[in-house]
Order: C-alpha cells, then structure tokens, then sequence
C-alpha cells in the first residue's frame, strides 16, 4: 500500500515538476477524516456563540468579574463551561482551562489587570509540537477605555472566538500527533495581552510552536465601501521575522534568498492550499504584510517571540460596526450587533481553519536541517535535510516555484530512504524551494525553506 501510493505520488510530482508551467498549481489530496470535520462545521452553532457572547452587554477586558449576566467575567464562565459540554460529547478527550495572567500597570490598563485566557487542549502523541487557533472574547465601544457602555463585539470578535469554539466541536475527538490549544483570549483591545502573555510563557518554556491562526474579524461581508464578497477571506502573514531579537539586542537574521519564505508565510501558503481544497468556491487570499496599516492582532504577540502566526480577516470591514458605541447616527445604525453578520461565512472561515489546523495536526512533523548546498557551483540545485523521526514517513515532497510567483506550482517527491535530492537543470538562482514530510496516509507537514550551507566551495 505504501509503495503504491508513493509510486503514484512520485510519477505525478516528476511530471509536474519537470514541466515548468506558471499556472500549474499543486495538487491537494483531500483526506476523509479532515473532509468529515470540515462538513461537520455549523453556521447555527456558530451563531448562537456568537448571540451568546453578545448578551453579556460587554467584555471589555476591566469590565465586571463576578456577575452572571453582565460582563467579562460572565462570558469566560459560560465560555469555560460551554467548552466542557463540548468535551464531554466530543470523548472527553479536550481539558478546558482557565488561564490566568496577573499583569501589570501599562498605559490601557493603569491600575493593571489580571487577563484571563479560556483554552481547551486537545493533547498529542507528540509532546513536542503545538498548534494554536485563537479569537479574542473581549469587546470594546467607541472609548478604549470604557468598560460600562454596551459593546457587542459580535464580529470583533465574537465571530473569531465562535470559530475557535466550533473548531474545538468538530475536532475535539481527533487524536492528533500534535496538540492542539483552542485559545479564547482576553486583553487584545488593550495591546494582545492575554496573547502576548501566553507567548511568553510558550516561549520560556521552549514550546516548539508550528503554527498560530488568530480569527479576528471574520464575521463580515459587506464593506464601508459598499463591496460584498461572501466567498473571499484575507490571510496576512508576515515576512522575515519580527522577533524575538537576538543575545546582542540586534533583531533576528533575515531569510537568506526570500522573504516571502519566512515561516509565517509558509503557514499561509499551507493554509490557503487547504482551504481551497476542501471548502468550495471560497478564495483565501495572501495579504503578505503582518497586519493592516495602524491595526494589530493577537498573532503580532506570537510573531515577536519568532513563532509562525497568521491572521484572518474578511475581505471587507465596515468601520461603522467597529469600536463603536451602539446608537443612531445620521438615520445610520452604529455598533458591532449579531445581525450584521453572515453566518454562512464565518462556516466557510472556521472550515478553513479546520481543514488547515487537522492536517497540521495529524501530519509528521517538518523537516528539520533543511538545506541548499552551495559548496560548488552548478546548474542544478542539491538539497538535503535529516531523517525524520516518525516510522510511517511514505516520503518527502520538493516543493517549488518561480521567485516572482506566491504559491507552490510544482511538486516532487523522493522515497523516505532519501535525505538529499539533485534537481537537475534547476537554477537555485531562478528558482525557490522547500521541503515538507508526507506520512503514508498522505497527509504533509508544513514545508520548510532551505537555509545555505556553503561548506568547502569549489571555483
């Protein structure tokens, strides 16, 4: 069965491979058990989160703690609580979680706060791997400030923190390689601190965190500019890294040959492949800059510790149902209210999601040691990378593109034996490269660009 399925993946990688074509694009294998979770994926569910979320008045991070109704405090009990019920008609598999962060004294919070993250875990077999979805359950009105007056927060952010919670529904009896934190965080309105501090504790802890997906702002479709696009999300990722600085102060090394190849933007890529695949008639488009001018979400807080995290955001936000106090103005009504949004949609964005954090989670680990060997100069490109660690690996896929084009366009792949490849009449000059493992199930890890290895060079 291995064989037979790596004989096939290697004639049709060979033959893509070996035929440049700019519009060639690499085939996605779509897989049963992803495509049963994908399917399973609620627009009503998710509505009723976000509903839900919406009747607790506000959730601003320094609003009210100890009622029931009212408050943040509300929110992430009923979140926690509502998380459990999942869990317990998922397997019992997800251990929920509240996570508390005592902060202090910054200049949106000046009496400091304590910042509590809700997370439900889903472990793996691999204690060494992570992955991360996240939405922020706090809200905010016109004034930063202001923890009293109604915010809504329906699309920013309940819609993300409902993504979150349906992702954990229809994944949560998975039993993944890797483990997955379904993460509802607080304090992002007041500078990403609930996420910022759990990338800090990830990163004193030395988590080896493979991909963070932060779901902010994914409930709408119709602009302040009057544009609908119901079928089309934005995926921004950043270039080379941002953080975290090195011993000396200096900040990290760039990506020697490609800045579109640092590994937020190869989680992009990755998850634009699957989504498309598996989720019909729905674009994800690749917005290569971190974030929008002047805006911030909870994956800069991962990014600037050196972790790959990316952001969703629909197509086209409408500043009239953002940050704003609920009224009528002008005849127009104002706020972040429930109906504004397409429920159809956040379906289509938490599929996306889903489909993208299962194969992460159920694929081999990346390559590590991938590398470009520049010891002597030639025509041909000459990669190597070490053995991965996993016993059912079918093989390892070479993946490649033009310098100018976005996506993977051709693909080849070598049997698990091989730990090097010789890609004749391949320019490492003309061309751009990565590396990604494929388990006998035919499931890909995230690719990983070479980094140069000179050694000796001949002249």
């Amino acid at each position: 069965m291995r064989h037979s399925l790596l004989s096939m993946l290697v004639v049709t990688g060979l033959s893509t491979l070996l035929v440049p074509n700019a519009a060639a694009q690499v085939e996605q294998k779509v897989l049963g058990d992803i495509k049963a979770a994908v399917d399973a994926v609620s627009s009503a569910k998710i509505e009723a989160t976000v509903r839900k979320l919406v009747s607790f008045g506000t959730r601003h991070t320094m609003s009210e703690t100890k009622s029931e109704t009212v408050g943040i405090g509300a929110a992430r009990r009923w979140l926690k609580q509502h998380l459990e019920t999942i869990a317990e008609e998922t397997g019992g598999n997800l251990k929920i979680s509240l996570e508390r962060h005592a902060l202090g004294a910054s200049r949106r919070i000046p009496n400091g706060a304590e910042v509590v993250n809700v997370v439900a875990t889903l472990p793996g077999t691999d204690p060494d791997r992570w992955v991360i979805v996240s939405g922020h359950y706090d809200s905010r009105a016109s004034r930063g400030s202001d923890a009293t007056s109604d915010a809504p927060g329906a699309d920013d952010d309940a819609s993300g923190t409902a993504v979150v919670v349906e992702a954990a529904r229809v994944l949560g009896g998975l039993r993944p390689r890797a483990t997955i934190l379904f993460m509802c965080v607080a304090g992002e309105e007041q500078g990403l601190l609930g996420a910022r501090a759990h990338a800090k504790m990830a990163f004193d802890q030395n988590r080896r965190i493979e991909a963070m997906f932060t779901n902010d702002i994914v409930g709408g479709v119709l602009g302040s500019s009057g544009k609908r696009e119901p079928r089309r999300l934005r995926l921004f990722s950043e270039g080379n890294p941002s953080g975290p600085k090195n011993d000396n102060g200096r900040p990290p090394k760039t990506v020697v040959g490609s800045d579109n190849d640092a590994t937020s933007r190869q989680v992009a890529r990755y998850i634009k492949a699957r989504g498309e695949a598996y989720v019909d008639e729905f674009e994800v488009t690749l917005i290569f800059r971190q974030d929008r001018y002047g805006r911030g979400g909870d994956h800069r807080a991962f990014n600037d510790f050196g972790y790959p995290a990316v952001r969703f955001t629909e197509c086209h936000e409408n500043y009239a149902w953002q940050h704003q106090n609920v009224r009528i103005e002008n005849g127009r009504k104002m706020g972040d209210l429930p109906d504004n949004l397409d429920y159809g949609f956040v379906r289509r964005v938490c599929q996306t999601n889903v489909s993208a954090l299962a194969e992460i989670a159920l694929a081999p680990s990346s390559p590590r040691q991938v590398r470009v060997l520049l010891g002597r100069l030639t025509p041909h490109t000459e990669l190597a990378w070490e053995k991965n660690p996993e016993k059912d690996i079918a093989g390892y896929g070479i993946l490649s593109r033009r310098t100018h084009e976005p996506t993977w366009t051709h693909r080849r792949v070598v049997d698990a034996s091989k730990t090097t490849v010789t890609l004749e009449g391949f320019s490492k000059d003309d061309w751009l490269f990565a590396v990604e493992a494929i388990d006998q199930q035919g499931r890909r890890s995230i690719p990983v660009y070479p980094k140069p290895s000179y050694g000796r060079r001949r002249r």
